[in-house]
C-alpha cells in the first residue's frame, strides 16, 4: 500500500459519493469566483479537498454500514468544515440536524455547496465560527445542541490554533454524551503532542481508530492520518 489517499491521486475529481449518492464539490463551470479572487488564507485553505475529510467521510459510512455508528435523528456539528464532505455525509447517513461551521468568510461559498447538493431544505445550515473570538458565534451553536457529534477533519495546520480549537469542542459537547470524531493528519510530533495532551487534560478520553475500521479496500487512508474517537468524562 502506498502512502495516498488513492482517490485524490487526480485533483480533478469534482464528486464524491456516499451511500451511492453524489456529493459535488465544484460546480460543472468551476467559476467559483469567491475563491477565485481572494487572498485570505482561511478561503484558500476551505476551497481544497483534504484528504481527511474524504478518509472520515468513509469511515463514517463504513461504521453505518456495519451498525457501529449511527447517526439516525442525530445533531451534528463539523469545524473548520471547508467543502463539507463529512457533514453532508452525515446528512446523508439520516442525521436530524448538520450545522456546518468555519471561518465567516467561508460561510457563503458552504452556502453554495449545500444549494449545489441539494441539502438546504435537510435541516442542513452553514454557520460562522472563529475559533479564536467565540463569543460572537458560541451561544447560537450552544443552543441548538446538545450535539450527539462533533467532526473535524485536518483542522490543525499551525500550533496556535490548537487551544482555541478545543476550546471550541469543549464548550460544544455535553461530557459522557457527545462523541468527538478527529481525523488528524500529523505534520509534526510536537503539534500531535500539544493537541492530545490539550484535550487529555480537558477530560477527554480518546482512543485512535484502528487502522482496519478505515476503509481500506476503496484505498481512503493514508500513513499520516488517523482518525481519533472520544467522549469527555464527566468531572
Amino acid at each position: 500500500m502506498k502512502n495516498k489517499c488513492r482517490y485524490l491521486t487526480k485533483r480533478q475529481s469534482k464528486s464524491f459519493k456516499i451511500k451511492n449518492q453524489t456529493i459535488y464539490l465544484y460546480p460543472d463551470n468551476d467559476n467559483n469566483e469567491l475563491f477565485m479572487n481572494d487572498d485570505d488564507h482561511a478561503v484558500k485553505t476551505a476551497n481544497n479537498v483534504w484528504d481527511a475529510s474524504l478518509i472520515l467521510s468513509k469511515f463514517l459510512e463504513k461504521q453505518c454500514n456495519e451498525n457501529k455508528l449511527d447517526f439516525k435523528g442525530k445533531k451534528v456539528i463539523e469545524l473548520g468544515a471547508g467543502k463539507s464532505i463529512p457533514s453532508l455525509t452525515s446528512s446523508i447517513l439520516g442525521a436530524s440536524m448538520v450545522t456546518i461551521t468555519d471561518a465567516p468568510i467561508v460561510i457563503p461559498e458552504i452556502e453554495k455547496i449545500i444549494k449545489l447538493n441539494g441539502f438546504e431544505n435537510n435541516n442542513v445550515l452553514a454557520k460562522p465560527l472563529d475559533w479564536e473570538n467565540r463569543k460572537d458565534y458560541i451561544p447560537f451553536l450552544i443552543d441548538k445542541g446538545p450535539w450527539d457529534f462533533i467532526l473535524a477533519a485536518d483542522v490543525i495546520w499551525v500550533d496556535y490554533l490548537i487551544v482555541p480549537l478545543v476550546d471550541s469542542i469543549d464548550e460544544l459537547s455535553t461530557p459522557s454524551y457527545t462523541t468527538l470524531l478527529l481525523c488528524h493528519q500529523s505534520r509534526t510530533t510536537r503539534s500531535d503532542n500539544m493537541l492530545f495532551d490539550t484535550l487529555k487534560k480537558r477530560g477527554w478520553k480518546i482512543q485512535k481508530v484502528s487502522r482496519d475500521e478505515l476503509n481500506l479496500e476503496e484505498g481512503f487512508w493514508k500513513d499520516n492520518v488517523d482518525i481519533y474517537q472520544g467522549q469527555k468524562e464527566q468531572e
